[in-house]
């Protein structure tokens, strides 16, 4: 028997509008999915991820969203072309900035980076049900 794998992915271009229309299109695909139970932490965590390609890639930078739910887990991913790893910071609750992959590192099953010869994949993984 054929193991259930849904497959969804989108290339956009970071804008603070994209984010809010990312999160909101991943929200739909969980749903679709009856992953209602992992929109909200998706949500969240992708929010880090594409705040994070807005803000060290910059305005305009394509980059690639895709959904993988395989077996018990859900993988995230956000591929972008800038070879520049991200870096854990410090993230104290009142730090501005550098909270994103401690949180991410928090709230995820597990989390990487998969560099790449023209660009990096940033993934994150939740499990299911």
């Amino acid at each position: 028997m054929a193991e259930d794998v849904r497959h969804f992915s989108v290339e956009l271009a970071a804008s603070d509008r994209g984010v809010r229309l990312t999160r909101r299109e991943a929200e739909r695909v969980l749903h679709e999915w009856g992953m209602h139970e992992l929109a909200d932490t998706t949500a969240l965590l992708l929010s880090e991820l594409l705040t994070n390609v807005l803000l060290h890639v910059g305005p305009g930078a394509w980059h690639l969203l895709t959904l993988r739910h395989h077996g018990p887990y859900l993988r995230v991913e956000v591929r972008d072309a800038c070879t520049r790893l991200p870096i854990k910071h410090g993230g104290d609750a009142d730090d501005e900035f550098g909270r994103g992959l401690k949180l991410i590192e928090c709230l995820a099953h597990t989390w990487g980076v998969d560099a790449e010869p023209h660009g990096k994949t940033v993934w994150f993984t939740l499990r299911t049900g």
